[in-house]
């Protein structure tokens, strides 16, 4: 089984910030878990809100992310692959949760598709990240961005593409 983890937060410090919404799909598109997510230390995040729209007034009646923690670990723990668009960023907020996952389980598309993008970094003598949006509009996806539920259907839907690209480009060059 392969699922696919989104976050919405108060900010982008792990530890310091907080999840407002969590989503995970399968493989098949499928909704394993969508929520919004009540803050415990935090009565405002202006910048983060400015980005996905998710204000303390959404979120006051929800329950924190740590009431969803067992089932988020459940659902990780169950898949073969976990993919996040920057793993980095998903996996940190896990971490700040007590959730760990097999590093060898995850699978970021960010990575694949900076390659596949090709704008190199010479700064950082590497291809440069682009964000999601720009990836699923290179796939023809069109989405509300900054969504964890949209998020993560955009993120497969990529994954797939990207996969789907790489079984062609072995069969034209198996053919040739």
């Amino acid at each position: 089984m392969i699922v696919t983890i989104d976050f919405e937060t108060t900010g982008f410090r792990a530890g310091k910030d907080e999840v407002l919404q969590v989503s995970i799909i399968d493989e098949g598109f499928n909704t394993l878990l969508n929520a919004y997510c009540r803050p415990n230390n935090k009565d405002s995040w202006e910048d983060a809100q400015r980005v996905h729209g998710i204000t303390p007034q959404k979120v006051k009646a929800c329950c924190p992310f740590s009431y969803y923690v067992q089932a988020v670990t459940e659902i990780l723990n169950k898949a073969d692959n976990v993919i996040a668009y920057n793993v980095d960023f998903e996996n940190g907020f896990l971490k700040a949760y007590g959730i760990y996952i097999d590093p060898g389980k995850w699978i970021d598309p960010m990575i694949m598709f900076a390659r596949i993008y090709g704008e190199y970094d010479s700064y950082h003598d590497s291809y440069k990240w682009q964000k999601l949006s720009k990836c699923a509009e290179y796939y023809g996806y069109e989405f509300k961005a900054h969504d964890s539920l949209e998020d993560v259907k955009a993120t497969l839907y990529c994954y797939k593409k990207m996969i789907e690209g790489r079984a062609n480009n072995a069969d034209t060059s198996n053919n040739g």
